[in-house]
This record gives structure tokens, C-alpha cells and sequence, in this order.
């Protein structure tokens, strides 16, 4: 598995699966979670998340993941990783946020994505520090073994601190965008809702979007086989606190 950092705007990377900071009831946030609702088209985007709500017959825990589709976004799904909100580093905060990596990590490679596009979770509204972000993203996924099909993971990243600080660690960094384009979209941003039902017609009409359905379908039976089995969640919990006390020098 290949693993890469770039500098992008994640609503415009191409991969088979993006991943959406979610919380617990499936509704937008803000941030990366309103850019992503409005690219992918916000009506179509709620509607998917109040089925998979029902489908998912039980309670969303955090560092779970859940797919929808990702309709307009160059992808062909979202995965809705559910992540933890920063309370002083006291509420199993570090373990949480791990098991979310792997939790998606896990589901997209059972859904047979070949890649993976992954924003900075948690170091914007959830209030965790970015350093301490990143150090938990790395490890999440460097410690990640797929056993299908995910290929390449990449993780995306967007304001110039980070950028500066990974480059500081001397890690390679791809540069799709620039402080310009980020002054410019941050100006420009106002998250209208755009022309939602014709854009619902219009993607209701294709073959792809039925197929994708399917595999959506079989992604949600997998994963609720995997996260109902109590082995398997306290096999992801275990993953968590391992890859957590690597990363805070515990072990």
C-alpha cells in the first residue's frame, strides 16, 4: 500500500473513496464537512445520510465509518468517519481518532476501493492540535495492512501551517495548490445550495450510479457483519490504543 501526502483541495481529488469528518448523527458540520456536502451536492448528500442512519439500525459510535455515494465529487463514494472531539486528552481522545483511521481504512478496502483521499481529521473544529493530528493520522495509516484491494492512500492537507511543518519533518509533500488558491476559495466561499434536484435527475439517470448503489449495499452488510461482531470491535478499540501509544511515546 502506498501512502502519500499532498497539498490539495480535497473536494477536487480524484480517488474511489473520500473520507468526510462525521459525527455520531450523520449531519453536516462545518469546515471540510460543508465543503464536502456542497460538492457532492448537499440534497442529495443529506438524503443518502438519513438512509444510511436507518439502515444502520443502531447507534453510531465514534470511530466508526459508515459509505454513502459521493455523487458530484470525483469519486465514487464517501466514507463518513465518525471522529472524536478534543476534552483535554482525558476521554480516550488519541485511541478514538485511531480507531476512526482504521475503521475506514478497513471498510474501503472491504469495498474493494484501490484509493483513498483523507483530509486532516480532527485539527480544525474538533480542536486537536495539528502536530498531534498528523502524528496520529501517520501512524493510523502506516500501520494499516490492507487484505483486498487499497492500493494508495492520500492524505490531504490544505492550510500553510501544516504544510511548513511537514515540510520541516523532511517528508515529501506534492503541492497541487498554493496560498493563492487558498486565499482565493477562502474569500469565495458561501456554500450555496446548488440546483440540487437537477442534479439528482440528472445522476439518477446513469448506470453507474445503480452499480455503485449495489456495492454501497454490500459495503453497509460487510461493515455491519464487521462493527456487530464484538471481537471485531475490540479488536479495532485494541488497534486504536496500540497505534495511540506508539504515537504519544507510551510504548
Amino acid at each position: 500500500m502506498q501512502y502519500k501526502i499532498v497539498r490539495n483541495d480535497i473536494t477536487i481529488v480524484k480517488a474511489d473513496a473520500i473520507v468526510l469528518p462525521a459525527n455520531t448523527m450523520l449531519r453536516e458540520g462545518s469546515g471540510t464537512s460543508t465543503a464536502l456536502y456542497e460538492k457532492a451536492g448537499r440534497a442529495e448528500l443529506e438524503k443518502a445520510c438519513k438512509e444510511a442512519k436507518k439502515r444502520y439500525k443502531k447507534q453510531l459510535y465514534i470511530g466508526e465509518a459508515i459509505p454513502t455515494l459521493a455523487f458530484n465529487l470525483d469519486a465514487d463514494y464517501i466514507i463518513h468517519a465518525i471522529v472524536p472531539k478534543w476534552k483535554g486528552g482525558h476521554n480516550h481522545e488519541y485511541e478514538l481518532l485511531s480507531s476512526a483511521y482504521y475503521s475506514f481504512l478497513k471498510l474501503a478496502d472491504m469495498m474493494s476501493c484501490k484509493s483513498i483521499a483523507i483530509p486532516l481529521l480532527a485539527s480544525g473544529n474538533n480542536g486537536f492540535d495539528f502536530h498531534l493530528a498528523f502524528k496520529i493520522a501517520t501512524e493510523s495509516i502506516e500501520a494499516f495492512s490492507p487484505t483486498n484491494k487499497l492500493e494508495d492512500v492520500i492524505l490531504v492537507v490544505y492550510g500553510m501551517r501544516i504544510t511548513n511543518y511537514i515540510r520541516k519533518l523532511g517528508l515529501p509533500i506534492a503541492e497541487e495548490i498554493d496560498q493563492k488558491y487558498v486565499l482565493a476559495k477562502d474569500e469565495q466561499y458561501t456554500f450555496p445550495i446548488v440546483n440540487a434536484l437537477k442534479k439528482l435527475a440528472a445522476h439518477s439517470a446513469t448506470i453507474g450510479k445503480n452499480v455503485g448503489a449495489q456495492i454501497v449495499d454490500e459495503g453497509f452488510q460487510k461493515a455491519e457483519e464487521y462493527f456487530e461482531d464484538p471481537e471485531n470491535i475490540k479488536k479495532l478499540i485494541d488497534i486504536g490504543v496500540q497505534i495511540a501509544g506508539v504515537t504519544l511515546g507510551l510504548k
